[in-house]
Formats: C-alpha cells, sequence, structure tokens
C-alpha cells in the first residue's frame, strides 16, 4: 500500500477510529498519573509529602496500579454486559472526579491519594475497553497502527506527568496542572462518545441483533449501503461466534494458553525495559552529563520519554508494513542486549564514561521503542477467542502492574549512586528479555493484514505457524 493509497484509506475508515477516541483520551489522561511510578520527579518537593514517612509516599504512588488492578476487574465483569457506550461514560466520570480533586486538593495527601485511587481505576477500565472495542471494528490494514497509537497516547500522557510533576509554577501545583489538562481531554471525549462511539458489530451479533450489527458495520465502514465488502466481514464475525460458542469460558483451555503466555511475556519485556529501577539509572547518567543539580526540574525525564515517544510514533507507522513480529523481536534483543553489556561493564569497571554511558542508554531507548511497549497491546487485540478475550486481557494487563508495583516498591527507597547496583540492576532487567525473545522468536506468529478471526486462529494453531504475515484465509483450528 502507497502513501497516497494508506491516506486514503485511513481517511475513509476515519469513522473507527473516532468510535475509540473517548478510551484513547482517557488513556492519555491517566497515562499522566501512570508517569509517577515511572520517574522519581521529585515528589517529595510536593506540598502533599511534607512530614509523611516515606511508607505514605510509597503507598501513595503505588495505589494508581492497586486501583487499576480492580479497574480491569470492574471492566471484565461490564464489558460483556453493557454497551462501550455506557462504559465510556463511567470512566469519564471517574477522571472527571479525581481531575477536580487533583485541582481543589494538590497539598492535601488524602485529596491526592483519591485522584490516583480514581484516575488508576479509569486507567484500569480504559485499557481493556480499548483493546478489545478497536480489535473487533478496525480494519485489518489499519489495525496495527491505530491499536499502537493507544499505547503512544499513554506514553504521551507519561511524558506530560513527568515533564509537569518536576516543575513549580508559580500560580499552579502540578497536580492542578495535571488535573485541568485532563478535564479538557474529558470535554473532547464527552462529545465522541456521544456522537461517534459506534457499538462494535461482534458484541450486537453475541446479542442476536443482526440489523444493529449491520447498520453499526455500515457506519463504522462510512458506506450509506450494505456492500460486499460489509457482508464478508459479517459472514466471517459470525463464523467465528460460532466457533467460539462450543468453548469454555476458560482462559487455559482451547489453545487459550498459548497466545496468553506469549503476550503475558511481550507484557514482562516491556515492564523490565521501562521500569522504576531502569528509568532511574538512565535518568542520573543523563543529569550527570548534563550536570543537573536542581531536582525541581529534571530535564533528563523529558529528554528519555520524548526518545521513547517520537521514535514510537514512526514505529507505529510500520507495525502494519514490517509485521508485529519482526519489530517485536527487533526491539526485544537489541534492548535486551544493550542492558546486559551495560550491566556487566558497571559490575567489571567503575570508570565507564558518563557521556559514552548517555549516548548507549539513549540508543537503548531507541530500540525499546520500536514496538516492546506497544506491540502487545496490538497482540491483545486480536489473539483472543470471543468468549476469553475480556478476561485474558485483563489477566495479561494486572500482570503488568503487578510487575510496576514490585519493582517500585522495592527499589524505591535505594540510592543508585554505586555502580555495582547499576550493573546488577540492568542485568537483571536484561537477562531475562533475551530468554523472552528467544521464546517470542520460537512461538509468536505473525498477524499483519490478517483479519480478526484470521489471527485469532494463527495464534490458536500447534503447527505451520506463519512467520511472514500470511495474507490467505486460515481454515483449521487447532485444540
Amino acid at each position: 500500500m502507497g502513501c497516497t493509497e494508506w491516506v486514503e484509506t485511513n481517511q475513509k475508515n476515519k469513522p473507527q477510529s473516532n468510535a475509540i477516541g473517548a478510551g484513547v483520551l482517557t488513556l492519555l489522561a491517566t497515562g499522566m498519573y501512570h508517569a509517577g511510578t515511572l520517574y522519581d520527579p521529585g515528589y517529595k518537593n510536593h506540598e502533599w509529602t511534607y512530614d509523611r514517612s516515606d511508607t505514605a509516599i510509597l503507598v501513595t504512588l503505588i495505589l494508581f496500579h492497586i486501583a487499576a488492578i480492580l479497574g480491569l476487574l470492574t471492566a471484565w465483569f461490564l464489558i460483556e454486559r453493557y454497551t462501550k457506550k455506557q462504559i465510556n461514560f463511567v470512566i469519564m466520570s471517574f477522571v472527571i472526579i479525581g481531575c477536580t480533586v487533583s485541582i481543589a486538593l494538590p497539598h492535601n495527601l488524602i485529596g491526592i491519594v483519591f485522584a490516583r485511587g480514581l484516575m488508576g481505576i479509569a486507567h484500569g477500565m480504559a485499557y481493556p475497553l480499548v483493546l478489545i472495542h478497536g480489535g473487533e471494528i478496525l480494519i485489518k490494514e489499519l489495525r496495527g497502527v491505530i491499536m499502537a497509537a493507544v499505547n503512544f497516547c499513554i506514553i504521551s500522557g507519561v511524558l506530560i506527568g513527568g515533564a509537569m510533576n518536576t516543575v513549580s509554577l508559580e500560580s499552579l501545583e502540578p497536580y492542578q496542572f495535571l488535573g485541568i489538562l485532563g478535564l479538557s481531554y474529558m470535554l473532547i471525549a464527552f462529545f465522541l462518545n456521544l456522537i461517534v462511539c459506534y457499538e462494535s458489530p461482534v458484541f450486537l451479533l453475541q446479542r442476536n441483533l443482526q440489523s444493529d450489527a449491520t447498520l453499526s458495520m455500515m457506519k463504522l465502514r462510512n458506506e450509506s449501503t450494505e456492500t460486499w465488502e460489509i457482508r464478508n466481514e459479517m459472514t466471517e464475525f459470525k463464523t467465528m461466534l460460532s466457533e467460539d460458542a462450543s468453548t469454555s469460558r476458560s482462559i487455559f483451555r482451547d489453545g487459550n494458553l498459548r497466545p496468553l503466555v506469549l503476550i503475558a511475556l511481550g507484557k514482562i519485556a516491556s515492564v523490565l525495559s521501562f521500569n522504576y529501577a531502569v528509568n532511574s539509572i538512565k535518568v542520573n547518567v543523563i543529569e550527570e552529563v548534563l550536570d543537573i543539580n536542581d531536582t525541581k526540574e529534571r530535564l533528563s525525564i523529558v529528554i528519555v520519554t520524548s526518545i521513547r515517544m517520537f521514535v514510537g510514533l514512526c514505529a507505529m507507522f510500520l507495525v502494519d508494513v514490517l509485521g508485529r513480529r519482526a519489530l517485536l523481536l527487533v526491539s526485544t534483543v537489541s534492548t535486551g542486549v544493550i542492558l546486559v553489556a551495560m550491566g556487566i561493564a558497571y559490575i567489571a569497571t567503575d570508570s565507564i564514561t558518563p557521556d559514552i554511558a548517555m549516548a548507549i542508554f539513549l540508543a537503548c531507548e531507541v530500540g525499546a521503542s520500536l514496538g516492546l511497549t506497544f506491540i502487545p497491546d496490538v497482540l491483545c487485540s486480536e489473539a483472543f477467542n470471543t468468549k476469553k478475550k475480556a478476561l485474558s486481557i485483563v489477566a495479561v494487563q494486572v500482570l503488568e502492574n503487578v510487575l510496576h508495583v514490585a519493582v517500585f516498591a522495592i527499589v524505591y527507597k535505594w540510592d543508585f549512586v554505586v555502580y555495582d547496583r547499576y550493573g546488577g540492576t540492568l542485568l537483571v532487567a536484561g537477562l531475562p528479555m533475551l530468554v523472552i525473545a528467544y521464546m517470542l522468536y520460537r512461538k509468536l506468529p505473525e498477524t499483519s493484514k490478517m483479519s480478526i478471526r484470521q489471527a485469532r486462529i494463527e495464534f490458536y494453531k500447534r503447527e505451520g505457524i506463519v512467520f511472514g504475515g500470511s495474507k490467505n484465509s486460515v481454515e483449521v483450528l487447532y485444540d
């Protein structure tokens, strides 16, 4: 597909990205609060931390992830019972209340606890909702890039949160700024959800609403009549649902364990490359080179996250061209090799030049941005049986949040001042990534340019797995 053809396809199918716009804006807003457990933006300089114990601050920060787990479980209960539009309104209400509390009580510990808890619940509810909705409504030519954009928006939120939490404004506290920005996102999200959030045809077909499903598909495909392509897609959806009807709801049966494990491994690698411990090392090295002593304005956080955001922006346009598998493997291997090499270097010697270390770490960020964080989300949207999809996605997202809590709780009080600690941390992060890369190389199929049914079948096959992005229909499902 040429550039002009791609732009035309994207414009014609704009209703599909608009339909998940409310959820994406929600994740952009909640991502700003996620930054607190990915970087140390000098929270101890904020008034709400004054005269508070380290334990109280730690619990306040990780509450976002604990609440996100609660939100994920809530989403699992709601997704199969209510429409996406209804659930989006509930999620937006949590964000609006959380942002309002942030604005009103930026100096109060209880207020920050309440706000971070609500934003965590909203984050946990919105994530699986967007992945499921997007996977079911997007055309196969655009599913990769649009689902990758979901993670891009979260990283953008992390950049804003990490940057603003380090800056002291005369008129606004950091949490007040985040609250105001979040409310502005919700204003746009409200109208998007009200006007252009079309329900998934798969959801409607599951409830035997054939005419509603066809009408929704016509709106999503920007057609005024039921075209031949729409009829084919609807037929494939019906076939997929009839295949899934005979399976159980257990996420460990009927071939679901394989995609569950593979995507969970992808999520583990993502957290290993992008967590509080590894980020703290990178930030400290950059600050040593730039001679930044004022912890209130940590430019290093902006540098690290900006690279991840802008390189990720370029990479997400390649995910449907080069394929999910190739990008994920290149990203995982390059990041793992760099982390292991730097870990060994820090343990073996105390004379690593900060300038060289900074250049290598920035190269590591480039490698990690090529797909390590966003391709697992793309695969989540297309890999699972429809009866198991909600719980499967919730399970891998719970794992991600548990890992963030574990890493943050372990290293929160660490003083990253000795090279041996640098080396040990980088080795612990890098070595498992190389093992994961090998397992993904052996077992992960390529699903680009496949319909959602074809991608799901490709994941469930035991033999004859496609590694090169087959465009042909697959007819046999291996149990």
